[in-house]
């Protein structure tokens, strides 16, 4: 059986094959595959609790042992009709989902039918969602008839992938009958690359194996063996840092502790609150084991495919291959200062005061070494820093310390043992800084913000300007100081991560949203205003550009702002090693264009 959250109803198909038939609780989802020829391969049963399957799927079901799996939004057990047939709620079910519905990232990260950016489990497009109100998620009106639970982007069949040659039968599968295929592992994804109406979905989150090597030198190579991990495609940060700091090193990850840390993550590239001092997770990415749409499986690294290698190194995850594990640089474990810096969120003069200090001394931490949060709605600026002692970094925050206390904020600098001490107090709210929520709408846009900005006074002052006039169009927005600027261990031009990280200072997301129920218009316009909040930046930071992870679903020239110089080469590989195009999504290297079917959903 599939190894599921409490609350996902999914299940093996393999019993109900003998008539060719699935039995889906009353579930009536029309037309789930089309095959070449423009023909239902699963058309809906309107009059049945039974959905026929075609001579395909049952081939494939075959092929995988059984484990073909049903996908269904993860709100269902709360609603009395699915898909417009009648079901009976689950009330066990329907209560796990609720508890755990807003903002609690580990029961979302282990669901299938569940996204962090809850607007990719539904048709943004059309309307047809199975969703909570994430304001009250005991909330009864919004299940209760004649609400419908409809499926939306949420792929309808998924293979929970145990082994390549998973890959390789939804790949033959996808080939054979025109199918959208799409790569999910834990949907912490703010721009729908991981769900598609009418798809079939390779699950890439049981992939959990970690192992340490001591002396690891990439396969075909002859350099000297250094320390580093190996990871399965679905080990998550929370599991992956303690594995390393209980082997006494550390790792560079993100501060969700969800995130494949093999998945896009590190193959868009990876920012993190110790990339200041570190690196990005790309420049310490040391071989990928990956499987490309031919069918081969593939070993990834400086002395073979390399090539490839350099793709993976930033060229975004879900493109080039799937991956199946990769293998990291691993380093000993150092201690930390955290400076936390806050001021009184209800002193309308206090945050163009705090922006101006942060964006005169943004060049001075960055360069130190310093990485970490600016949050506007808290009043909290807390960053971390392994390369000072105690003294030196209270030294170097002291001007913001300074201000903070004339506002009426309490900071100080404390110090930790660990990376893993930092993340724990980070990820459990022991710090004024807050995670971005989940189980929401996440209309996002982003912009990397150059050190040249930062140079003269008036540019400063120009910035400044800019920064809050972009921040006081959203609801939410987070200051990253998580480039590489200050890091001197490469120079990056062996991975395609935008060159335009290694002279910024910091990246800024922006974030609107909408409620339950809102119209098209609506959620348009929660997109319409992030751009437009952006659009103060990129009017003044000209040749910048966006993480493709976190970023304007309309970003313009997404090409040049994603990859800068390396896009041409990107192109190049995906075309040599996925020719057809096989994998696509939204914005990613190659990409078809909004007009395939699998982006009829985005607005």
């Amino acid at each position: 059986m599939m190894e599921v959250c409490p609350g996902v109803s999914s299940r093996s198909l393999s019993p109900l094959l003998t008539n060719m038939h699935l039995i889906l609780a009353g579930a009536a989802i029309s037309t789930l595959f089309t095959n070449v020829q423009g023909q239902a391969i699963a058309a809906s049963v309107a009059a049945g609790p039974g959905l026929a399957l075609s001579p395909s799927l049952v081939g494939l079901n075959n092929s995988l042992g059984g484990r073909l799996a049903v996908g269904t939004p993860w709100a269902k057990p709360c609603f009395s009709s699915f898909n417009g047939v009648p079901q009976k709620p689950d009330a066990a079910a329907c209560s796990f989902v609720q508890q755990n519905y807003f903002d609690v990232h580990l029961p979302r990260s282990q669901a299938f039918g569940a996204y962090s950016a809850t607007q990719y489990e539904t048709c943004m497009a059309t309307g047809d969602q199975c969703l909570l109100n994430f304001m009250n998620a005991a909330d009864p009106a919004a299940f209760a008839p004649p609400a419908d639970c409809r499926q939306g982007s949420v792929p309808p069949f998924y293979i929970d992938v145990q082994s390549s040659n998973d890959v390789v039968e939804a790949m033959n599968f996808a080939k054979n009958t025109g199918t959208t295929l799409v790569i999910k592992n834990t949907g912490h994804d703010f721009k729908g690359r991981s769900s598609a109406p009418n798809s079939l979905a390779l699950w890439m989150l049981h992939m959990k194996s970690m192992s340490k090597s001591t002396n690891f030198v990439p396969d075909g190579c002859k350099t000297k063996g250094v320390t580093a991990i190996t990871i399965g495609a679905g080990v998550q940060f929370a599991d992956l840092f303690a594995f390393a700091d209980q082997n006494g090193l550390e790792i560079v990850g993100g501060t969700d502790q969800t995130v494949g840390a093999a998945g896009g993550y590190l193959q868009g590239g990876g920012h993190s609150s110790i990339t200041p001092s570190a690196g990005m997770a790309a420049d310490r990415a040391l071989q990928f084991k990956i499987v490309t749409t031919d069918g081969s499986v593939r070993t990834a690294n400086a002395c073979q495919n390399s090539d490839l290698f350099f793709a993976l190194r930033g060229g975004g995850g879900g493109t080039f291959g799937v991956v199946m594990e990769a293998t990291v640089l691993a380093t000993p474990r150092r201690t930390y200062q955290i400076a936390s810096i806050n001021w009184p969120v209800g002193n309308d003069a206090a945050l163009p005061k705090i922006m101006a200090m942060f964006v005169d001394n943004a060049t001075a931490l960055a360069t130190e070494g310093w990485g970490g949060y600016l949050t506007p709605s808290t009043g909290s600026f807390v960053i971390t820093n392994p390369n000072l002692s105690l003294s030196q970094a209270q030294k170097s925050v002291q001007s913001l310390i300074d201000l903070s206390t004339s506002l009426g904020g309490v900071s100080n600098v404390t110090t930790v043992g660990s990376f893993l001490d930092w993340f724990n107090a980070f990820v459990d709210n022991k710090l004024t800084v807050v995670q971005d929520a989940v189980g929401l709408p996440n209309a996002l846009t982003s912009r990397l913000i150059p050190q040249k900005n930062h140079v003269t006074a008036a540019s400063r002052a120009q910035l400044t300007e800019a920064l809050l006039n972009a921040i006081n169009n959203t609801i939410f927005s987070q200051i990253h100081l998580t480039t590489p600027f200050g890091f001197k261990g490469t120079d990056g031009k062996d991975t395609s991560v935008n060159p335009i990280w290694r002279t910024s200072l910091y990246q800024i997301i922006l974030v609107n949203t909408w409620l339950p129920g809102d119209t098209l218009a609506i959620r348009q316009g929660a997109f319409a205003d992030s751009t437009k909040a952006v659009n103060f930046l990129r009017d003044i930071t000209p040749g910048s550009g966006a993480y493709h992870n976190e970023a304007d679903i309309h970003e313009p020239n997404f090409q040049d702002s994603f990859w800068g110089k390396n896009y041409p080469k990107l192109l190049a590989i995906k075309n040599k090693y996925d020719p057809t195009h096989l994998l696509d999504c939204w914005h990613c290297v190659g990409w078809k264009g909004a007009h395939q079917k699998q982006f009829q959903c985005y607005i």
